[in-house]
């Protein structure tokens, strides 16, 4: 068990927390999908990915700094991989946090469908609240930078205190959809993001220490447990997504050190999984929950589960930004008559 706050990471050590391990539909037991990605460099630089409803409340047990919540990796724009995005930047906006946010995530063939416009229309959303703390709280803190990465090819995007990130074409619904690799002191973890079977993943995951993969349960369980018509549930499943079959193949090519399954539901069940792929990979696999951890090192990657103090207050840490506040917002006119004095 991980208790949040009493190991210090090591230097040449990366801790992969899962935020939230399940689908579209978010649940108590499985926020949607989400990861923060730790390294052990002096910065103690870690790096959101994705951020699905619910992911936030799991995030606020670990013991990690508000200030530092200014790096997301996004695979994808569907609602289930973005849930929390308001609330992270709104919200620890207002709790300390006051560097802007940079957003990484996929361009697309319509520019209306890519990662700019997505931060565009979310600052936009949030206008009401970024004035109404004028005076009260740097509005720094609540802005996003987008930088969008190419759909359709291989690329570094990110390089800084010893941590290289680089993205990679997915195959999932539209254009746009990217998995990472994130190394850092000779160590690697792949997220493939939401995914068929894709040769860009097993490429970036060659030997590498931690593929977090994801992982649908089979369409005939999808079709049992929503009713859906097995080849309505078919088509839904594998036109998308990547089934434990298919998994253990994917497993088999790259060859991690470890596998880890995300964004499966898990209420039917995880034997008949490990059955499938243990078919064609024999090496060790993860069914993740909220709350998996794996700490990452030279000798060994290890999993196991965190606990965490549902009270825990924001935690302050470094910060880049300087400023003054803004003027404050005059009150309207109305207010007057309406203020009770008590």
């Amino acid at each position: 068990m991980y208790v949040p706050g009493s190991e210090e990471l090591g230097d040449a050590e990366m801790r992969v927390t899962i935020l939230g391990s399940g689908d579209p539909w978010p649940r108590k037991a499985q926020a949607s999908g989400s990861l923060v990605v730790e390294v052990g460099n002096q910065e103690r630089d870690f790096f959101l990915m994705d951020l699905g409803s619910g992911s936030l409340m799991n995030f606020s047990g670990l013991h990690l700094p508000v200030t530092g919540t200014t790096k997301v990796f996004l695979s994808h724009l569907h609602a289930d991989h973005i849930g929390d995005i308001p609330g992270l930047l709104g919200s620890l906006g207002k709790v300390g946090r006051v560097d802007p946010v940079e957003i990484w995530g996929g361009g697309s063939d319509e520019p209306e469908l890519g990662l700019a416009a997505f931060v565009e229309h979310m600052t936009k959303a949030l206008a009401w609240d970024a004035k109404s703390i004028r005076g009260l709280n740097l509005t720094s803190g609540m802005e996003a930078v987008p930088h969008e990465l190419p759909y359709d090819r291989t690329e570094q995007v990110y390089e800084r205190n010893g941590v290289t990130i680089t993205s990679f074409p997915v195959i999932h619904a539209l254009n746009g959809a990217v998995g990472y690799k994130i190394e850092y002191a000779g160590l690697s973890v792949v997220f493939s993001g939401d995914t068929r079977p894709c040769r860009y993943v097993v490429e970036a995951a060659q030997g590498a220490d931690l593929l977090i993969h994801e992982c649908f349960q089979s369409p005939a369980i999808v079709a049992k447990m929503t009713g859906l018509d097995l080849e309505i549930a078919e088509r839904v499943v594998k036109s998308a997504h990547t089934i434990p079959d298919q998994a253990g193949q994917v497993f088999a090519m790259a060859e991690p050190r470890m596998a880890a399954l995300w964004h499966l539901d898990l209420r039917p069940g995880t034997d008949h999984i490990f059955a499938e792929i243990g078919n064609h990979h024999a090496g060790p696999v993860v069914a993740s929950q909220d709350l998996t951890v794996y700490n990452v090192t030279a000798d060994a990657v290890v999993a196991r589960q965190a606990t965490l103090d549902p009270m825990a207050p924001a935690i302050k840490g470094p910060t880049q930004a300087q400023g003054e506040l803004d003027p404050p917002n005059t009150p309207p006119s109305w207010w007057a008559d309406a203020l009770l004095d008590v």
